[in-house]
């Protein structure tokens, strides 16, 4: 396979970039399909069947797969004499993850994502309609024709997988639906210089798409001590919500706001390392290595570590300059989290090529398994208040595993839920029986207790804690990364708690921790549906205890 991509280009958006995805470097492997066909122009010729082909591979292959990269990330915190026991708990349960979930059954994640698609067309490449479709083989048409074959084939393998459906479409300003099948798919396809196509397939989950930050800033940021205390600000504002270990990666500069952003996307992804290491002051970007090892030192130094505390919040980080206007100044910084899910292909004459993903995650696991320090069990299975006392009286940072039944209800059924006491209603009383886990599960297979199961971000769910904590529910939460200063003080005025659990470990924790699962109310809200889930030996930390002291705020 030989990829001609070029080099980076002047700019990154002028039509002569696309992303250097490596010269026959061991990664890559030959799809079993028809090479494409040479159009009139001497170009290639794409079949729609065969985008369609391609994404539903894609789709398939990134939700149960990762890059071998990622898992040797895992692998070095694992090593790493500085990281804590928690952290490296973290990475093995990751490891372990990737191992389940390799299996084909259960998704790495319980947030399959939303259906990320880039591309970049060569100019003497065509997409040739099918007989069916009305799309001819005009430049615009190819593209509206292709754009539907590959969303096409996203849709049928999140039905096929049982993979989550994230997607709302709206009905009016404030009221969605939710769609079948997770589309629409974000698709993105361009004109490049060359004479192959490419394409990266991502799903990107919803809490790590939060930790996305963009801002308008004045040139006098333009100063090292200055941009270093911006970086610092965003990058501590992270937090564990977006399931790290991370790649976190920032941007500065942009000729607009969308493609300050664009860019962002694609350093996250590693489709911009080929950038130049220094700047040539003609408007070309770069990538800057000495500001990439101050955000890892930023990282390091909040302390949030790979989830439960210590220092490996990132595994790597990129940095990008961009040209701008001499009055505007884009700044954005986001992640690709833990769960890392991202497929690269090339089609050229020699035929379809795919990014080979790891077939064997275990290997990547060391002899010895790491274990949490003092974590007695927990029953959940008793009132309450009971529970609460139990748990609140944990200080902050201390681990438990939680065995029992649980209460899992995430926006949609809080929004239920506020709206009953708004109407005067009384709350249903399944709330001051259980604990409420925020998550949002896969569809179970075939003789599965769950799909995968895993905690969704806690502070989307600030905002109703009073409601329920003034009327006996809520005493216990548990979802992952932190929660706002109020909602510690609600959580300590109730003597109450807040646990976090392992963000991206969700096909591991359906395996071996979940043995019921069963929906019992709002069964229209689909994956936000309540339900009632019985936990074994689940491990937690407690992040908020009865006295408001929050372990991510110290």
């Amino acid at each position: 396979m030989d990829d001609d991509s070029g080099d980076s280009g002047k700019t990154i958006f002028d039509g002569s970039f696309s992303p250097q995805f490596g010269r026959n470097d061991g990664r890559w492997k030959r799809l079993d399909m028809d090479p494409p066909a040479t159009s009139p122009t001497g170009g290639l010729a794409l079949r729609e069947e065969d985008l369609q082909t391609l994404a539903e591979f894609a789709f398939s292959e990134i939700a149960f797969r990762m890059p071998p990269h990622q898992l040797e990330g895992f692998a070095s915190i694992l090593r790493d004499h500085r990281t804590t026991e928690a952290e490296k708990y973290v990475a093995a349960a990751l490891i372990r993850n990737a191992a389940v979930a390799a299996e084909g059954i259960l998704p790495l994640c319980q947030d399959t994502g939303t259906a990320l698609v880039y591309g970049w067309l060569g100019e003497n490449v065509r997409i040739r309609a099918s007989k069916a479709s009305p799309a001819g083989d005009a430049r615009g048409a190819a593209f509206c024709s292709g754009t539907a074959a590959i969303r096409a084939g996203a849709a049928t393998a999140y039905r096929r997988h049982l993979l989550r459906s994230s997607q709302k479409g709206p009905v009016g300003m404030f009221d969605e639906a939710v769609t079948a099948d997770n589309t629409p798919a974000a698709i993105d396809m361009r004109r490049v210089a060359g004479e192959t196509c490419r394409f990266c397939f991502v799903a990107k989950g919803g809490g790590s798409a939060n930790r996305t930050s963009f801002s308008m800033e004045s040139p006098a940021l333009l100063k090292p001590e200055l941009f270093r205390a911006a970086l610092a600000a965003r990058i501590g504002g992270l937090g564990a919500s977006g399931c790290p270990p991370y790649r976190i990666a920032s941007v500065l500069g942009g000729l607009t706001p969308s493609q300050t952003l664009y860019t962002l996307e694609l350093a996250a992804l590693g489709l911009l390392d080929d950038l130049p290491a220094a700047g040539a002051g003609d408007g070309s970007p770069y990538r800057d290595r000495e500001w990439e090892r101050v955000m890892m030192e930023l990282a390091a130094g909040t302390g949030v570590g790979a989830q439960f505390g210590g220092s490996a919040l990132a595994m790597d980080s990129r940095s990008i300059r961009l040209p701008r206007h001499a009055a505007s100044l884009p700044f954005a910084v986001g992640v690709s989290c833990s769960a890392h899910r991202a497929l690269r292909s090339l089609a050229s004459k020699e035929g379809w090529f795919v990014e080979a993903m790891e077939e064997d995650p275990g290997r990547f696991l060391p002899p010895e398994l790491p274990v949490l320090p003092q974590a007695p069990v927990v029953d959940l299975d008793r009132p309450l208040r009971t529970v609460a006392d139990e748990l609140s009286a944990k200080p902050a940072g201390s681990f438990v595993l939680l065995s029992g039944t649980v209460l899992l209800a995430r926006d949609a059924a809080h929004a239920r839920f506020r709206a009953i006491v708004e109407g005067g209603g009384a709350l249903p009383p399944y709330l001051a029986k259980y604990p409420i886990f925020y998550a949002g599960p896969t569809e179970a297979a075939a003789g599965m207790a769950s799909g995968s199961f895993g905690p969704t971000t806690a502070g989307r769910m600030d905002s109703f804690l009073d409601i329920l904590m003034d009327r006996g529910a809520a005493l216990v939460t548990i979802a992952k990364g932190g929660r706002s200063k109020k909602a510690t003080e609600v959580i300590a005025s109730h003597r109450g708690a807040y646990l976090a659990c392992i963000g991206g470990a969700a096909a591991l924790a359906a395996r071996d921790h979940v043995a019921e699962s069963r929906v019992i109310d709002f069964p229209e809200l689909g994956m936000e549906a309540v339900r009632l889930v019985r936990l074994d030996s689940l491990p937690a930390m407690v992040v908020v205890d009865g006295e408001g002291r929050d372990f991510y705020a110290r």
